[in-house]
């Protein structure tokens, strides 16, 4: 993505008439307001956040900021604006979002100047408190950053340490001992495992845990990628999807699972009505599932004790057995955006310590910042985190770099195989069949 950086040269140019800037320039040429569009909706934890922050940004600086809270298909009405001319100044996402949709239209501008900025009240320059290996994956052309992260975390096993305190005196370490635990769960009368069948990239997460666990990172994102289809006889396949094959037929999930809606099962593994027990989700898990029950009037911490372990191992020979899924959001600036210095001042300013560390004790989530501590329901995540030998992008990087592939081919089949419509070897079959006349066909 090569993309070209708005000096305040350029900005200063833009901003000769107020309608140019839509509001008055100061005396350091800095726009006094500039348009955010946002990810979340009004009322989540995050939002609540991010408002306090840029009313007290705005306080400070005099800056004012016009916002859009869009929810997650932000991105979907960011590209009509782009191509018009006028996007947006700042816009947030999760990184493999922000790059299948705006990198292929080079739609995002390099930060380098911004991470050559020191942090807002501090002496560090804000390339110094985000680990450089967190955003090297998503830089342009001309190795700029074109992320500024601000939440970071990933997926792992989900449970409520208050109703199996088993898992946490012994989680599952090999597959054999998941499916184990899983089997003494509903001899006892419980459903196992939640999920809810609507959202295929849940469904899929099984799938592509397996296959980071048995054949490493890259392992989904070379099949896609290879037109002779050759990737799929990699014996990670059989192997990871053999497993989740059991999982799939062992009657774990809850009935009707595939025909639920979001966030039907997480809101009654939360408050226990569907007697669930693990769950594969992301590190929202806990802000989400907290949110629903103080909405329901019922108190968190005297229901959920928040508890998880690493995904288990698929074999005795597993590649990837240090991996970790990781995945964050962040902030970008849209190509042709015309307030991009007041946006970028915004940028320094909540990468501040104190500012930042609002998103682990108000919104429970992780942030990129070393020096601030996770949220206690992301303790034992944390330390997953902490000794992973490896990292993967969401999804193993298919969401970003094949999505095409990721919505047509693996997701409607992803779906097929939790219906039980595939053993193992059909569903690598069809799936290696499809694949090579996708890319045929100019996928």
């Amino acid at each position: 993505m090569n993309r070209s950086i708005m000096s305040v040269a350029s900005v200063l140019a833009l901003c000769v008439s107020l309608a140019a800037c839509g509001g008055r320039a100061g005396q350091d040429g800095t726009p006094k307001e500039f348009t955010y569009w946002s990810m979340w909706k009004q009322g989540e934890l995050q939002q609540k956040v991010l408002k306090a922050t840029f009313d007290e940004f705005t306080a400070k600086t005099g800056i004012k900021v016009n916002i859009q809270w869009a929810g997650r298909q932000v991105l979907q009405q960011v590209t009509p604006r782009l191509n018009a001319g006028n996007p947006p100044d700042l816009v947030d996402s999760g990184s493999d979002a922000l790059e299948a949709t705006l990198g292929p239209i080079n739609g995002l501008q390099g930060l380098a100047d911004v991470y050559n900025s020191p942090v807002d009240g501090e002496k560090d320059k804000v390339a110094a408190v985000i680990p450089a290996s967190l955003v090297e994956p998503y830089k342009t052309e001309d190795r700029q950053p074109w992320i500024v992260p601000y939440i970071t975390g990933g997926s792992t096993i989900w449970f409520n340490g208050k109703i199996d305190p088993q898992l946490t005196a012994d989680p599952p370490k090999t597959w054999d001992d998941l499916i184990a635990a899983l089997d003494r769960l509903k001899a006892a009368g419980r459903t196992p495992v939640v999920l809810d069948g609507d959202i295929k990239g849940y469904e899929g997460l099984w799938l592509v845990w397996a296959l980071l666990r048995a054949g490493g990172v890259g392992t989904l994102k070379k099949a896609a990628l290879d037109k002779t289809g050759a990737a799929f006889d990699d014996t990670a396949w059989p192997a990871a999807v053999g497993a989740i094959e059991k999982l799939v037929k062992g009657g774990y999930f809850p009935a009707g699972f595939s025909g639920t809606k979001f966030p039907a099962q997480q809101s009654a593994w939360a408050d226990q009505s569907s007697k669930t027990d693990i769950w594969l989700m992301g590190t929202w898990a806990p802000s989400e599932t907290t949110a629903s029950l103080t909405k329901a009037g019922k108190d968190p911490k005297e229901l959920i004790e928040y508890r998880s372990f690493p995904f288990p191992s698929i074999t005795a020979n597993d590649k990837g057995a240090g991996v970790m899924e990781t995945s964050m959001i962040g902030f970008g600036i849209p190509a042709k955006a015309r307030h991009t210095e007041a946006a970028k001042r915004f940028l320094t300013f909540f990468m501040n310590r104190e500012r930042l560390a609002r998103m682990t004790t108000e919104a429970e989530t992780m942030v990129p910042r070393t020096d601030i501590k996770a949220p206690e329901p992301l303790t034992d995540f944390a330390a997953e985190y902490k000794s992973a030998t490896a990292y993967a992008e969401i999804t193993d990087g298919v969401s970003a770099a094949a999505a095409r592939w990721n919505s047509d081919i693996w997701e409607p089949m992803v779906g097929e195989f939790f219906e039980g419509r595939y053993d193992t070897a059909s569903f690598i079959k069809t799936l290696k069949q499809k694949t090579i006349a996708f890319h045929q066909n100019g996928g």
